[in-house]
């Protein structure tokens, strides 16, 4: 089988992925090669990936799959949705990374949607290396510096808790067109010595990074995932989190998450009682580790997820059908 994926940047299970499917070629706009596909699959529906991703599979007369990794649309233009409705309205298949996602598409009136969980999570590369007593009182923030992650809050937040605890320090690993304003606020909230700002990391590194942190911080107004929750989870290392993404889904508040509302002063509470409470934090990331390498193990998750597409394309060899 050949596969054309397209997108801004290669599934990290692309590898697996091609024990499964035979040849898979991910591929960025403008770099498409008209060519010979029994797959074309658009990594979201927009105009960079969806649109192109579409006219490829269209040319080769092939399925068109296209996956939804956030539960973005009222957050789009009304241009922007009006495409991407076009686009899905396309695809033999979509695919949505949760249950929000899927219901929100379904709402929108397709029928064709698979819920298929986008985190994988290598036990053997993310696992646990220090035991809560053991770590330094360091919250960390790891994902894509942007205004989905809900950054003003997560600074607002900390600085609640500078002033509460002086001892805690703050760690922000990503990347992205909002660094420089972040950089701009720790400025401005006096905090330039209380945070560190580092690019991303080595996967060696991150690990090493949650096993240092004593809490992980999502403050994200949207999400598929994110996987950094799970990544943390898999190294035994909580965290506080708005309700987002598949997160509600998977973890419960108390149990192996603390779920907090968007406000300064309920996260810093939140992150406090942690940083605070190394009995609760040892509670909360075993189960939170437990529960993610039950679910969501790599290659138990990758085969998921291929096999599903298989299972589609098999359906497909009937009747095609639409949205």
């Amino acid at each position: 089988m050949r596969v054309l994926m397209v997108g801004k940047t290669p599934s990290i299970a692309l590898d697996d992925l091609r024990r499964y499917w035979g040849e898979v070629i991910f591929a960025r706009p403008p770099r498409l090669k008209p060519g010979k596909y029994d797959l074309v699959i658009a990594q979201e529906p927009t105009i960079r990936s969806g649109l192109p991703a579409y006219l490829m599979a269209k040319q080769a007369g092939a399925p068109f799959f296209c996956e939804v990794h956030a539960n973005y649309f009222e957050h789009m233009t009304v241009s922007q949705r009006m495409l991407a409705y076009w686009i899905l309205r396309r695809a033999d298949l979509v695919r949505a990374v949760n249950s929000t996602i899927e219901k929100q598409l379904r709402r929108m009136g397709f029928r064709n949607v698979l819920r298929i969980p986008a985190i994988y999570i290598k036990p053997e590369l993310f696992k646990r290396l220090k035991a809560q007593r053991e770590r330094r009182p360091l919250v960390l923030f790891v994902g894509r510096l942007s205004k989905q992650k809900g950054l003003d809050l997560l600074l607002k937040s900390f600085r609640l808790i500078a002033d509460r605890m002086p001892e805690a320090t703050l760690c922000i690993v990503g990347r992205g067109e909002m660094k420089g304003w972040v950089r701009g606020m720790l400025s401005s909230l006096g905090l330039e010595r209380r945070v560190q700002v580092l690019n991303w990391v080595p996967q060696h590194e991150l690990v090493r990074l949650y096993n240092d942190a004593a809490v992980l911080v999502c403050t994200s107004l949207y999400e598929g995932g994110p996987r950094v929750v799970f990544e943390a989870a898999a190294c035994g290392t909580p965290a506080v989190s708005t309700r987002v993404g598949i997160v509600p889904e998977v973890f419960r508040d108390g149990v192996e998450v603390l779920f907090v509302e968007r406000r300064a002063e309920e996260v810093a509470a939140a992150v406090i009682e942690l940083l605070r409470d190394a009995d609760l934090r040892e509670r909360l990331g075993e189960a939170a580790r437990m529960r993610t390498l039950s679910l969501f193990s790599w290659d138990e998750a990758v085969r998921r997820y291929a096999m599903a597409y298989l299972e589609a394309l098999a359906d497909l060899r009937g009747p095609r059908r639409r949205a």
